[in-house]
């Protein structure tokens, strides 16, 4: 595959305006907008402003970016402009205030996710793929934290948070107000259940979110811990994931397992095509004993429990075929938002970024939206080392769960992920992108 970069003139700024702005002489842009989002992201949870986050650092992300003499996309990152500009006129065929307020929340979302691809790809020199990873990996600690949170004090609800200031066209939409104001844990009680299923989510509204962070992060987290090529960092991660196994078992999330499952036998095979047989039949253990602690742990026996008082693998199957349905009723320009259902009391066009997207925003969109994710698949498939391999799983993980789950947040970790990989693949010489990569640093090497 052969690479192509555009380079876009913009018009020079001032030593003046660069040096107020943070810009350095030689247009480096700087790394802050991006680690206040990462590093930040318990305080944006605690505010109730993981809704906004992206979109509030998108906005000095785009100042830096227009002050920036030069301008460099690689391939990869404008499917998914591409896509976010697509929804707007999708958005016309949106019948309510609510749903309106609730596609312009997603708008601002992919909008901001497109910037900060874009920004990460021209900051090669203060955003290293150390400081990204290293955040990202920071996020999946948080989320393990939060899992047990949800365990501890599942019925409180944070309520002093940014949704006190918002307007009532906001905060009385359903979709809004319960990101503004995050609980800790669903508690479900199906009819026939004997007692209350509490399941863990935060940081997030609901335990699919939480298992699917988890899913998508560990790839991210493994390949990280890879990349520093420390006994420390692996030891870490050791204990990490040892210390997710119990939030993992309360949720009875089923994407959680199908995602990590997914991503050990994807590495085994890849491992395997190349020939690194020790590499293999590492990985290969290492999942049979995770898989084994997650049996004996009664993570299945929970997941049989709940099905059996809520049979949601049928209400899905279901709701599926009558989103395709209502979708070839309006096949290029979709609905603009998700609908109440004919038959359940679930929305069409919720269960499943595919889903959402074809019944949103058309078969357009959904051929967007699944050539931005397969891009990102493909373009990172020759991952020449063992650490890239692990962050390019991630993104194959993303991809199936994107099936069953709307990844509305969980979407960001990849996509960051994906930004540093072709930027390491595509900009000129990488010490990372590299069949013999040096350990993780800090900051760019001298030279």
């Amino acid at each position: 595959m052969t690479s192509t970069n555009t380079t876009r003139r913009r018009p020079a700024a001032s030593a003046r305006q660069r040096q107020r702005l943070g810009v350095g002489e030689d247009g480096a842009l700087p790394a802050w907008p991006v680690l206040v989002f990462l590093w930040g992201y318990p305080i944006f949870w605690m505010l109730g402003l993981l809704l906004f986050a992206l979109v509030i650092m998108a906005v000095p992300m785009l100042a830096f970016l227009i002050m920036r003499r030069r301008l460099f996309v690689a391939p990869g990152v404008l499917p998914w402009a591409g896509y976010a500009l697509w929804m707007i006129p999708c958005m016309l065929m949106i019948d309510t205030l609510g749903r309106f307020v609730s596609t312009g929340v997603q708008l601002s979302q992919f909008i901001a996710l497109a910037i900060a691809m874009v920004y990460i790809v021209n900051a090669r020199e203060s955003l290293t793929p150390a400081r990204i990873f290293n955040g990202l990996t920071y996020i999946w600690i948080f989320v393990i934290i939060g899992g047990y949170l949800g365990m501890l004090f599942p019925e409180v609800r944070l309520t002093m948070t940014i949704g006190q200031l918002l307007p009532s066209v906001l905060s009385d939409n359903d979709y809004v107000r319960e990101l503004v104001y995050p609980n800790l844990a669903e508690v479900q009680t199906p009819w026939g259940a004997e007692e209350p299923f509490v399941r863990p989510s935060a940081p997030f509204a609901y335990t699919n979110g939480w298992g699917s962070a988890i899913a998508v992060l560990t790839p991210i987290a493994i390949g990280t811990a890879i990349g520093h090529r420390t006994a420390r960092a692996i030891w870490l991660l050791v204990i990490a994931v040892i210390a997710a196994v119990p939030p993992a078992v309360a949720t009875t999330n089923r994407g959680l397992f199908l995602g990590l499952a997914v991503g050990v036998v994807y590495v085994v095979i890849r491992l395997a095509m190349l020939g690194k047989w020790l590499a293999t039949i590492w990985v290969t253990i290492l999942g049979l004993a995770v898989s084994a602690v997650l049996v004996m742990s009664g993570f299945l026996d929970g997941i049989m429990a709940r099905q059996e008082v809520s049979d949601t693998t049928e209400g899905r199957g279901n709701l599926y075929v009558e989103t395709f349905e209502r979708a070839l009723a309006s096949p290029i320009l979709g609905y603009g938002a998700p609908r109440p259902s004919f038959f359940s009391e679930i929305s069409v066009g919720t269960q499943g970024a595919i889903w959402n997207t074809m019944f949103s925003f058309g078969f357009v969109g959904l051929a967007l939206f699944a050539a931005a994710l397969l891009t990102g698949v493909f373009r990172t498939f020759n991952a020449p080392n063992l650490s890239t391999l692990w962050i390019h799983t991630s993104i194959v993980v993303a991809t199936v769960l994107s099936l069953f789950y709307g990844l509305d947040r969980q979407l960001v970790f990849v996509c960051l992920a994906v930004a540093v990989l072709l930027r390491e693949k595509y900009l000129g010489p990488s010490d990372y992108w590299s069949p013999e990569p040096l350990p993780f640093r800090m900051t760019k090497r001298a030279g």
